[in-house]
């Protein structure tokens, strides 16, 4: 995934939820925050096995649910050549985030869409491009808007455009997550494993490469899967 260095983050004010198109009936993404939010105290968390050396190995993070505008699911290799679908989607972002008042952390994030929901994408896997929003703007630059559900992720730096420390990161995620004994992996359709390019152009222009956070979606597993 080596796309032109881009500024992704997170909510504005994790506390506030952001509006749903029908003010009828409850929006579905507060149903969603709700009901992880009771999973999680209706858990019994199993024990943690994670060794001392292996405790800084990997970041456990908690995205919120939000909105967010994407790219849709895209294959091809002109995906990335000027004026195909990602570069537009890029050039969209790139200019709303100018727009926002803080600058904490890039708003992008990158995955493979499940081929059983995006028939274009087909086995091939792809590429969609998320930009997380507190609300949807009125202009989405004729992108769609979907629900992000959030939840918990183990996160760790890859080198990007690099396959062959992106495939040792992604493996030792995994890897970790498995041996923790109180995570379980929960990778699903809604929940994919996310990429994230984090390094400024100009930091990215003097080490000549970025580096990407890897996100795979995780659960905390309960006594009786121990």
């Amino acid at each position: 995934m080596s796309e032109p260095a881009k500024k992704p983050t997170f909510i504005e004010d994790e506390g506030r939820q952001p509006e749903s198109y029908s003010p009828k009936k409850k929006p579905e993404i507060v149903s969603m925050a709700q009901e992880a939010s009771h999973r999680k105290t209706a858990v019994q968390p199993a024990p943690a096995t994670i060794r001392a050396k292996d405790r800084n190995a990997v970041r456990i993070i908690e995205l919120p649910a939000c909105k967010m505008v994407t790219s849709g699911p895209i294959s091809g290799e002109d995906a990335f050549a000027p004026g195909g679908a990602l570069m537009r989607f890029h050039e969209w972002f790139t200019a709303f985030d100018k727009t926002r008042a803080d600058a904490f952390y890039p708003r992008d994030f990158m995955w493979s869409p499940s081929p059983q929901k995006n028939s274009a994408v087909g086995e091939q896997g792809g590429f969609e491009w998320g930009y997380a929003v507190t609300d949807a703007p009125e202009d989405t630059g004729g992108f769609d808007v979907i629900d992000f559900p959030g939840g918990l992720y183990a996160v760790a730096i890859s080198v990007d455009a690099d396959g062959k420390d992106h495939n040792k990161v992604y493996s030792g995620i995994q890897d970790w997550v498995k041996k923790s004994g109180c995570f379980a992996l929960e990778e699903t359709d809604k929940r994919r494993s996310l990429g994230n390019i984090t390094s400024p152009p100009a930091v990215m222009d003097i080490m000549g490469y970025s580096q990407m956070d890897l996100y795979f979606p995780i659960r905390i597993k309960g006594v009786d899967e121990a």
